[in-house]
């Protein structure tokens, strides 16, 4: 009998469907687009699925979530993640920027 090597764990596993429905219905909401992207290996670290959320008309990514077992986490480009307990918990913290300037990052996080 052959040994086979165990796969390590990935960092960030996939959101339950009830996670996509609400961020989905955020995103509608305010008017924004999800990309929902699987089997990403950033880092060196394996993530199952990652959601990228960007303005209507752009490509430039503006939100990237990701969750682990026990966190969800959002992160700005050239920001810190920001962890929460949970999906509900991370929309709720993130506001649209309030001024035309701010279209660049159009989310963003309070502090």
């Amino acid at each position: 009998m052959q040994h086979q090597p165990t796969a390590p764990a990935p960092y960030a596993i996939a959101f339950s469907i009830e996670e996509l429905i609400l961020v989905r219905s955020w995103a509608t909401q305010k008017k924004l687009r999800l990309f929902v992207s699987t089997d990403q290996v950033l880092d060196g670290a394996e993530f199952e699925e990652v959601l990228v959320i960007v303005p209507q008309g752009r490509e430039q990514r503006n939100l990237t979530l990701w969750r682990t077992p026990t966190t969800v986490f959002a992160q700005l480009p050239q920001g810190r993640p920001r962890a929460f307990a949970t999906m509900k918990d991370a929309l709720e913290a993130l506001r649209p920027a309030q001024t035309r300037a701010s279209w660049r990052r159009m989310l963003r996080l309070p502090e």
